[in-house]
């Protein structure tokens, strides 16, 4: 997989240190060693993971490359603002120790169901709902916002 050498040149401590500052970079490490990053995937399209932090809902963060250049988004509110926020630290620190963690958190019955159910419905009822969830519902938003920035990078990337 060609995703680990190409991130090894650009993740590491330093780097993390250097992109979140010495505040964040230690609140990331504590996020790290307790154990928030919860879900981390790495494909060829990048790193993607799940972090638990005060919220109920754990952010998403990723990392991708837009030119050979490392980018990166979390949907809390320092990451909305481009920030390298201390869950995306977590993510670098847990990737680096080989944490990888590929099966999501268990859901729930509830949720379950509701993934059977959209299953059933077309792609335009699909579109409809989510877009009309994201107006009232800031994480949706910012998640969907989040993997439109990496597909769309992807995209440019391959022509």
């Amino acid at each position: 997989m060609p995703t680990k050498p190409v991130f090894t040149a650009k993740i590491n401590k330093a780097s993390l240190k250097k992109m979140a500052g010495e505040k964040y970079f230690e609140r990331g490490l504590d996020y790290f060693k307790s154990g928030a990053v919860i879900y981390l995937r790495v494909g060829d399209d990048g790193i993607a993971a799940r972090v638990q932090g005060t919220e109920s809902l754990p952010y998403t963060v990723r990392f991708w490359l837009k030119q050979q250049e490392l980018q990166w988004g979390c949907t809390c509110p320092l990451g909305i603002e481009g920030a390298f926020c201390k869950h995306i630290v977590a993510t670098g620190l847990a990737w680096i120790a080989g944490d990888i963690i590929e099966d999501e958190p268990d859901i729930g019955e509830e949720l379950q169901e509701i993934q059977a159910f959209l299953t059933t419905l077309d792609k335009q009822a699909l579109v409809d709902l989510l877009s009309r969830q994201a107006v009232w519902d800031e994480n949706l938003f910012e998640e969907v916002r989040l993997a439109m920035r990496v597909m769309t990078d992807k995209l440019n990337k391959n022509k």
